[in-house]
């Protein structure tokens, strides 16, 4: 076979990896060369990109090696009396086989393999994970080095279905079309609202991938965890402490997690077993009242086949996007439409509608929209209508035509009249304050803005309630990044305020100017 054939082998070989494909390689079984190549390349595809000097380093030393070997075959050639000494086949052998490790490298690095970190292996694989089974343990470690197991739950989880068996005993089971929970201590199975959720894990695989994601990151080094080789990422949200996620590196799945330490606490959650894609047997999911419980029940919505079945249970009929949901579930007070990845509950509108005091605001029905991560809330003839997922901003787009989010390029703070110096320093330690839990109120621009300017009524500092209290405050502006709120009485008219460190629901207002009156 020649060499060129074995590179075109190779090449194909790997698009078939990056494509997520079985790659299949002809004559691969009798062609030790190709074989060796193959298994290089399906190592190096899991690692990082190495740290070099440069780009085209590699290459520059491949070619070194090469003119080495060259040399000594020509210093050779001009002796052909002799044979070549064992010193120079000694030499001669390692160094074709740096040579063509090397040349290999800068081959495989030139399709771009090493850019598969472990960060995308891990998203591909929770995204193929159809089921699992595992126990998950929760420790906690305080300033001292204390540690002490809190409690371990196991869990099945399928798709929509789940069921979670928490170290008292009591199960909570999820199947798609009932939800229940059983108490063995109390003799009582309590049916419950049957309404697409989590797992009830504080260790979400999906979310600590996205987050992983998103976050900046970098790879500690390896690690046994419950006995698996696992992969230790460092991550760091800007702003915040940085926390570590274990991966294992079999599966590319997330196995450990270790919190920040806050308020003299670590919290570390730990499959201590885990199984992926397995077959999970059918009774695991099976609703079965033990003999002699008690049945508790208070609405828990039922299962139905059409819009009008769910609007006689309900007694509205619900405002509908294009696409049809893969099921529907009607309350007496509201119906839930369930796309899968994306949810949409609606009811009647009662009261007055309050956006939660740190979501962006849009318009939807000429009136304001509340965006919440990925949770969309408006009003709409006499209903009130919540999408949450991961196609929120779609659906709710079929529903309200006229919706619409803020823009996040806009410059609205550099509109201020008197500009408020910021000192960074200051502002990233009440970030990491707010991270540990403490003085939540700086996650609210209404509260920072109510704080700024009653401080600059009564500089001395607030005593009691506030000179100027909340009703006289309120949110104009957010588009998430940006905020500006209004105020009706007092010397201020306008609060600027930004997330300085953090441009996510998870980042604390900063006041950056203002308008006087």
């Amino acid at each position: 076979m020649s060499k060129k054939n074995i590179e075109e082998q190779l090449s194909d070989y790997i698009d078939a990896l990056n494509d997520e494909r079985e790659p299949e390689v002809e004559g691969a079984e009798n062609d030790r060369e190709l074989g060796k190549l193959i298994e290089t390349v399906h190592r190096v595809r899991t690692l990082r990109e190495p740290s070099l000097p440069d780009g085209a380093y590699p290459e520059r030393l491949a070619r070194a090696v090469a003119d080495e070997i060259q040399r000594e075959k020509q210093r050779a050639i001009r002796k052909p009396t002799k044979s070549p000494s064992k010193s120079i086949l000694r030499m001669l052998l390692p160094m074709t086989a740096v040579a063509a490790c090397l040349l290999l490298l800068v081959f495989v690095n030139s399709l771009g393999i090493f850019k598969q970190d472990v960060v995308y292996a891990m998203e591909k694989a929770v995204a193929k994970l159809n089921n699992y089974h595992g126990i998950l343990e929760m420790r906690t470690r305080n300033a001292a080095g204390e540690e002490w197991l809190v409690r371990w739950v196991e869990l099945w989880c399928e798709g929509d279905k789940y069921a979670l068996k928490q170290d008292d005993g009591t199960l909570t089971v999820n199947n798609g079309q009932q939800k229940w929970q059983i108490n063995h201590e109390e003799r009582e199975v309590a049916i419950l609202p049957l309404l697409p959720d989590p797992t009830g894990s504080s260790f979400d695989l999906r979310d600590e991938a996205k987050r992983a994601k998103q976050y900046p990151h970098t790879v500690v080094g390896t690690e046994l965890v419950a006995g698996r080789e696992a992969i230790k990422l460092a991550i760091s949200p800007p702003g915040g402490e940085e926390y570590y996620l274990w991966v294992d590196a079999e599966t590319n799945l997330p196995i450990q997690l270790e919190t920040a330490m806050q308020k003299a606490l670590q919290t570390t959650y730990t499959f201590v077993s885990f199984e992926p894609n397995i077959e999970i047997p059918a009774d695991i999911f099976a609703y079965r009242v033990p003999e002699g419980y008690k049945v508790v029940e208070d609405d828990p919505g039922q299962l139905v086949a059409s819009v009008e079945e769910a609007a006689a249970i309900s007694g509205f009929m619900p405002l509908l996007p294009k696409q049809a949901p893969v099921r529907i579930l009607a309350f007496q007070d509201r119906i839930v439409l369930d796309y899968g990845d994306t949810t949409i509950v609606e009811s009647r509108a009662t009261g007055e509608f309050k956006p939660e005091p740190n979501a962006s605001i849009g318009s939807a029905a000429d009136g304001p929209l509340e965006i919440w991560y990925e949770r969309l809330r408006w009003r709409r003839e006499g209903l009130e209508i919540q999408v949450e997922g991961a196609r929120s901003l779609e659906l709710a787009g079929e529903i309200a035509a006229d919706l619409s989010v803020p823009d996040t390029n806009q410059d609205i703070t550099s509109k201020a009249k008197v500009k408020v110096p910021v000192d960074m320093g200051i502002v990233e330690a009440n970030q990491k304050q707010v991270d540990s839990g403490s003085s939540p109120w700086q996650l609210d621009p209404l509260h920072v803005a109510l704080t700024f300017v009653n401080l600059q009524v009564t500089p001395e500092g607030i005593q009691g309630e506030p000179q100027i209290d909340m009703p006289s405050f309120r949110l104009a502006t957010n588009n998430s990044e940006e905020a500006v709120v209004e105020v009706d009485e007092g010397p201020i008219e306008r609060v600027y305020l930004k997330r300085l460190v953090r441009q996510d629901e998870t980042g604390i207002w900063t006041v950056v100017g203002y308008d006087p009156r």
